[in-house]
């Protein structure tokens, strides 16, 4: 009956790593909202959100725009992925004494796991600062 409960209640790990990715990108979402909020305060302006719609006052919105597109630049131009793979590699990152006491098979998980962490893609092409003076950014 107890291992029963335990195997039931083991975590779905294809629905931890379908998760993973939106998590990823909703967490930069919400950096750059508070980049934005942050900038906003500095040169005194309101500045209003629900996920991931922000406002302020009409008189201010051509601000806030250029705020946004600003703050979106600036932390988009960060090596954000790399980042990421450094930080996951610290924590989860198979070490050589680890190696030691699996077995083949073991070590080859473990092996890919490793590659996996470290590997990054390559950025695009794309002109980041394109952004600052497109028509349409955010809406």
């Amino acid at each position: 009956m107890i291992i029963t409960a335990v195997l039931r209640n083991r975590p779905n790990t294809t629905k931890q790593k379908n998760a993973f990715p939106p998590n990823y990108v909703h967490s930069l979402d919400s950096t750059h909202m508070m980049m934005t909020a942050l900038q906003c305060a500095r040169n005194g302006i309101t500045f209003v959100s629900v996920h991931d719609s922000f406002w302020t006052h009409a008189c201010d919105a051509d601000r806030l725009s250029k705020y946004c597109r600003e703050q979106f630049v600036a932390l988009h131009k960060e090596p954000l992925l790399k980042i990421l793979s450094q930080d996951l590699v610290s924590k989860y990152e198979f070490k050589s004494s680890e190696y030691a006491r699996a077995d083949e098979k073991q070590k080859q998980t473990m092996k890919l796991l490793n590659e996996t962490l470290r590997r990054v893609p390559e950025r695009g092409t794309f002109k980041l600062e394109s952004v600052l003076d497109s028509t349409y950014f955010f809406s």
